[in-house]
């Protein structure tokens, strides 16, 4: 008896479990909009990441060229021990060949090398040497070569600025032509089903028909090859959404095990603004327009620092030593300063070199400004007409789904009471979904472009 019970008890326990475990399942679906997506990518995007660095990069080397107009003081210290001290021998009369005062040179005695009463020896230096030094350096004058570094770095920080600013816009473009796939994607598979549904219902007809006898197996035969088309699109559609969610996690930084439901409407906003002010705005409000201008004044700045390069420079600097060893009673204390001037003869035409280096690139960040301008203008007219295209077809479709609706009304009436075939009814369903996923497209194109324009111009259109 308890044998029985067990594999009971046993299903009944795994069928709890698995229970549990689909709730648990289906509470971790991440539902996410398009304003919170914009948030999670904003946090998680690589690409923002690495542009936050370069940033904080360029802000670190604004304080590195600071530096270089600032004092610098440095400190030193020794200690040497020396087992050995140098040593050497004098005369004791008359020290080093000189007479000894208030004695005549002829009466001197001339010492013998060989008597070492006549020698001394001495040591020169110390065992224990203790020595210190403190050093202070401050450019005077430099023909302003560490200040136009310093404003090149600000320039570049601002560059960097304006580079963030446009990955951003980067970035928002991707989040919302990733969530609208999904969208529509999600929207498809809608279509699909209504088709699978359309179908089956017409294969429901026929059968009742064929099994009246009021028709020919063909119509039934051709309604099942009709479901097993729309079953297939059905199949592709729910796949597409699958492949539209593991794209948008991947540009969200999102494990790809994660479950997401995607959530939102595609709004279609009027837009009043004519080409030529978009354009306008686009020049003044671009980030990277900005942002090649602003590294165009940089690479003025760095042409201002490599021809000084040959030029003198003056410096001012101080020094204060200090010696000690056990020979000595007082510490020796040295305190000294003064200005130094740098006069580059020959470096190798070095600075030369580097002149004509800066020249040129300046001339190619100018040229890459006059580039981007051009892409930015071919870009804003570009959206501008692919915005206007999707606004047009949204207006031409926007009754064609209904009328598809009534034809596909009418058509199921007319072969329920036999006066078409099977071929005609098809054709009003494919119709009606070609409607659907035309009017679709449209609205999808509409907002991903309206995306695309303002990521052009560089600001959101109200």
């Amino acid at each position: 008896m308890n044998s029985g019970r067990f594999p009971y008890s046993k299903w009944v326990g795994t069928f709890l479990l698995l229970l549990v475990t689909c709730s648990a399942s289906a509470e971790k679906v991440k539902v996410l909009n398009l304003e919170n997506s914009l948030q999670i990518a904003k946090e998680n995007n690589l690409t923002i990441q690495s542009a936050e660095q370069n940033l904080k990069s360029a802000e670190a080397q604004i304080r590195t060229a600071r530096a270089a107009m600032l004092p610098r003081l440095a400190a030193s210290g020794n200690y040497t021990y020396f087992k050995d001290v140098q040593k050497s021998v004098i005369y004791a009369q008359g020290g080093f060949g000189f007479p000894i005062p208030g004695e005549e040179t002829n009466g001197m005695s001339t010492p013998s090398p060989d008597n070492e009463a006549d020698l001394i020896e001495l040591e020169f230096g110390a065992h224990h040497n203790v020595q210190g030094t403190v050093n202070l350096t401050q450019p005077v004058f430099a023909w302003g070569r560490y200040y136009y570094g310093y404003q090149a770095a600000k320039l570049r920080y601002e560059a960097e600025k304006k580079e963030l600013a446009a990955a951003y816009e980067k970035l928002r473009l991707d989040v919302h032509e990733a969530f609208y796939r999904v969208l529509i994607a999600q929207e498809f598979v809608k279509v699909a089903e209504q088709s699978v549904a359309l179908v089956q219902k017409q294969l429901g007809i026929a059968q009742t028909s064929f099994d009246a006898g009021a028709t020919t197996n063909f119509d039934v035969l051709r309604a099942k090859v009709q479901l097993a088309n729309s079953e297939s699109q059905l199949i592709r559609a729910k796949n597409g959404v699958k492949t539209a969610q593991n794209a948008y996690k991947t540009l969200l930084n999102l494990s790809l095990s994660e479950q997401i439901s995607v959530e939102g409407s595609f709004e279609i906003p009027e837009i009043q603004i004519q080409l030529d002010e978009l354009i306008k705005l686009a020049f003044e409000t671009r980030p990277e327009i900005s942002q090649s201008q602003l590294n165009e004044q940089a690479g003025q700045k760095q042409l201002s620092v490599a021809k000084t390069r040959n030029l003198p420079d003056l410096a001012f600097f101080s020094n204060y030593q200090i010696s000690h060893n056990e020979r000595l009673t007082q510490m020796n204390r040295i305190w000294s300063l003064g200005l130094q001037i740098n006069i580059p003869i020959f470096d190798g035409f070095a600075s030369r070199a580097g002149v004509q280096q800066s020249e040129s690139i300046l001339k190619q960040l100018q040229l890459g400004t006059k580039q981007i301008r051009s892409a930015t203008e071919f870009e804003v007219r570009n959206a501008y007409l692919a915005l206007l295209e999707a606004k047009t077809l949204i207006n031409v479709q926007r009754e064609t789904v209904a009328q598809a609706q009534e034809s596909v009304r009418i058509a199921t009436l007319q072969f329920e009471n036999g006066m078409i075939t099977s071929v005609g009814l098809t054709d009003t369903q494919l119709a009606l979904m070609q409607a659907k996923v035309n009017r679709l497209q449209a609205l999808h194109d509409y907002v991903v472009g309206l995306a695309k324009l303002e990521k052009a111009i560089g600001q959101r259109i109200q």
